[in-house]
């Protein structure tokens, strides 16, 4: 069964995202806590790499006979990076450089390999910073925009 053009700009993006050995391994949509599973693979600086699906922005249906029709998708998704180790420059330079390098997975192939008309970050990242007992957390939303031709509204 062929994925829907939804799914396949999904893939696109989290393939994209894997591309960079320095970042961790996407997850897509998890559950998770925190403070454990951050810390669960290096007790010094844990990482974690989501996408969220998102939702869409808009539906532009292109007119014409049934066997030509198209729609051009755009849906927000929403890349979430989340770094927790010990206070102190090595955590905030880690966020640093690999905040940068979601930023340069994107903008290498803004079409993530043809599948998209274009994955552009559309916002600023926001980012927080909190602390749980001696563990310092900072964290990144970026919002990615993918707009996508597709031959349904999905």
């Amino acid at each position: 069964m062929t994925a829907s053009a939804t799914e396949a700009a999904m893939l696109a993006l989290i393939g994209a995202l894997n591309a960079p050995a320095s970042l961790p391994d996407v997850r897509r949509d998890p559950v998770f806590d925190d403070a454990v599973e951050l810390l669960a693979g290096d007790p010094s600086i844990g990482r974690i790499l989501v996408v969220r699906t998102g939702d869409p922005v808009s539906t532009e249906r292109a007119f014409g006979a049934p066997s030509d029709q198209k729609f051009e998708l755009v849906r927000n998704v929403d890349v979430e990076f989340y770094v927790a180790g010990a206070e102190g420059s090595a955590l905030f330079t880690k966020f640093d450089d690999d905040v940068l390098a979601i930023f340069a997975a994107i903008e290498a192939d803004p079409t993530l390999g043809g599948v998209v008309s274009i994955a552009e970050v559309v916002d600023q990242p926001e980012i927080s910073a909190e602390g749980i007992g001696s563990i310092a957390f900072r964290t990144a939303l970026i919002r990615v925009q993918l707009t996508y031709v597709s031959p349904r509204a999905y």
